[in-house]
């Protein structure tokens, strides 16, 4: 039966005459996929069709692929017959067939977490189960199951997540309350406000009970201060577990308790000083310039004695008497100068410490900072201001870091034949500057690799003349290049293209702006070919293993890993980078920052051209 629908031929066909067409976009396809796809199908049939083209006696499907191999598994397993009749939109010719797939793969977007919860919910009012739901929708029960849970969210908080004022993580924090009244009004209160984007924030506002040892309040505060204000503690019948009922108070007294810090800060001579339980984001505190601290001199005996005290510290032996003492003994390292004009962040560490993040300078406070003579004014940048990384790195290290970003920069052409063809064109017919056309049509390659550095780079940028394969003279090699296919040609001159490439980072000029064009339309990332190890790391300067750690944790780096020798530090961080068992103790958040962490000088620093598209498009004419 064949019918047409908005313009377009719309035939049934059997499943055994349908193929999967080499045009269609979705080679590859995660079997598990397609296994819940046909149990999907095999529950409430096949509701989209097929798109596809005549390929001799049978059909090859270019849109659908996915569908089909969930429909051959249930050929297969005989849930189906040869027969079974599949809804295909047949193409008048290859190229219309290719123009639909990639329109259709294109357009295709998946159900925004709201649409899902709201989805699976009306299933589960209607009856079904977290299983036939699954099965419906092609998805795994846990993943059903988990949005469910969010399908008692208050309206509020299912409308943030539906237009994106929220993301999933922040909406799955509030089912620690099944209380939508309570969800709500926690939400109105923190929603865009300093904590409201932080899932253990919304959390905490939430819990009606906290357990002693695992709330960082509850061990700043104390069971003692606790109960003598009148909070309700129950245990459990051992008393090893303890837990403070009044969340509210709580939080009450360590406001409280961080507010008494904040004024002795403040009798000190700083400027300002800010409490909350939490400490700002990273990326905020980075809105600030923070002050280096003085170079004081202590005394042979303060040393020593400076020295005694953070041991005991680590070793956990230390009176509070002898903590005051190094905390004195550290604050001496801030001159009244500095604290005149700088201030301090106030919060609760992990372990029920009170941190202190000093030294900080807001924007309107810089010029007399500067003034005072304990800030460097900003040097002015005139022409390009395009410059390279600062020269904390040395130029071996630059050199390396260059073959590695060289290497990434590689293998991302390797994947893309027709821009490796534009670049191969344009600088044969172009006359430009070495520096700012940086590709050698020849065989030989760039220097891609950093010996021991943690590459792993495609086998081909490893092959530095693949013409002597075919032959002892130039004419009998070119021959023999003659006989192979166009496919064959296409993938040699893109290997020739990608290895005679070079992103190096210019130790002078920095950035040249033709390899960021490049590297922006390739969505360059080092960290595919790339992971830090300990010999990168040991060329690293100790203040500059801290910044890597204080990127990873999303704060400062505190004294334990700060007081590190530089060794530990390179083993800590090599670990976290290479081996996932170290990971286990990091956030999500953590885990993602170690991810994709890279150095300044191997990112992107692509700008559009200032001109116009159309000036672009006058050019190209």
């Amino acid at each position: 039966m064949t019918k047409t629908t908005n313009g377009k031929l719309l035939s049934n066909v059997s499943v055994s005459k349908l193929t999967l067409s080499a045009l269609n976009p979705r080679q590859n396809v995660d079997p598990n996929e397609i296994e819940m796809l046909a149990q999907s199908i095999k529950a409430c049939g096949l509701i989209q069709n097929l798109v596809g083209f005549a390929e001799g006696d049978s059909i090859g499907i270019v849109a659908g692929g996915r569908r089909l191999r969930a429909l051959q598994n249930l050929l297969e397993s005989k849930d189906i017959l040869p027969n079974y009749s599949v809804a295909v939109r047949i193409a008048a010719s290859k190229e219309q067939a290719l123009e639909w797939a990639n329109a259709e793969n294109t357009a295709r977007k998946d159900l925004n977490p709201a649409e899902e919860i709201k989805a699976y919910r009306t299933m589960a009012e209607a009856g079904h189960t977290p299983d036939s739901i699954a099965i419906a929708f092609a998805q795994s029960v846990r993943h059903v199951k988990g949005r469910l849970r969010l399908a008692g969210l208050a309206q509020c908080i299912l409308e943030a997540l539906e237009t994106g004022q929220i993301t999933l993580d922040l909406a799955a924090a509030y089912t620690v309350s099944a209380d939508q009244e309570k969800q709500a009004d926690v939400f109105g209160r923190l929603n865009g406000r300093w904590g409201g984007d932080q899932p253990r924030t919304i959390k905490r506002n939430l819990m009606d009970e906290v357990g002693e040892g695992n709330d960082h309040r509850a061990m700043f505060v104390g069971r003692e201060a606790y109960e003598a204000a009148g909070g309700a503690i129950r245990e459990d019948l051992f008393g090893e577990e303890v837990y403070y009922l009044d969340s509210t108070l709580l939080e009450q007294l360590a406001a409280a308790k961080l507010e008494e810090a904040r004024q002795k800060l403040l009798a000190q001579g700083w400027k300002w000083a800010t409490a909350s339980i939490e400490l700002p984001e990273y990326t905020e505190r980075q809105k600030f310039v923070r002050l280096h601290v003085e170079d004081v001199r202590l005394s042979e005996a303060q040393e020593e004695r400076r020295e005694a005290l953070i041991e005991a510290q680590y070793e956990e032996r230390a009176t509070p008497e002898e903590l005051e003492e190094l905390d004195e003994l550290l604050e001496r390292q801030f001159t009244p100068v500095q604290k005149s004009v700088a201030g301090v962040f106030v919060a609760i560490g992990s372990q029920g410490e009170l941190c202190l993040e000093k030294g900080y300078v807001e924007a309107h406070d810089q010029g007399a900072a500067i003034a005072a003579g304990v800030l460097q004014e900003p040097k002015s940048v005139t022409g390009n201001s395009n410059q390279p990384e600062s020269k904390e790195y040395s130029q071996a290290l630059m050199e390396d870091l260059s073959a590695i970003r060289t290497g990434a920069m590689q293998a991302a052409l390797l994947d893309d034949a027709e821009l490796a063809k534009d670049i191969a064109i344009f600088s044969m017919i172009t006359k430009s500057y070495e520096g700012d056309l940086p590709c050698k049509i020849q065989s030989g390659t760039w220097r891609n690799e950093a010996e021991n550095h943690g590459q792993n780079l495609p086998e081909e940028l490893n092959v530095a003349d693949q013409t002597s394969i075919y032959g002892k003279d130039v004419a009998t090699q070119f021959a023999a290049f003659r006989l192979k296919s166009e496919q064959e040609k296409s993938t040699l001159l893109t290997q020739a293209v990608a290895r005679s490439f070079a992103a190096r980072i210019a130790l002078v000029s920095g950035h040249v702006p033709f390899v960021e064009l490049v590297a922006n339309t390739v969505s360059l990332d080092p960290r595919k070919t790339w992971t830090p190890n300990n010999i990168f790391f040991k060329r690293l300067k100790s203040g500059q293993l801290d910044e890597v750690k204080s990127y990873i944790d999303g704060k400062p780096v505190g004294p334990e890993f700060a007081n590190m020798k530089k060794g530990d530090k390179v083993t800590c961080l090599h670990g976290l980078f290479n081996n996932e068992a170290d990971r286990n103790g990091l956030s999500s958040e953590g885990k993602e920052r170690v991810a994709n962490w890279v150095p300044k000088c191997l990112k992107t620093q692509y700008q559009a051209p200032d001109i116009l598209d159309e000036e672009i498009e006058k050019i190209a004419a």
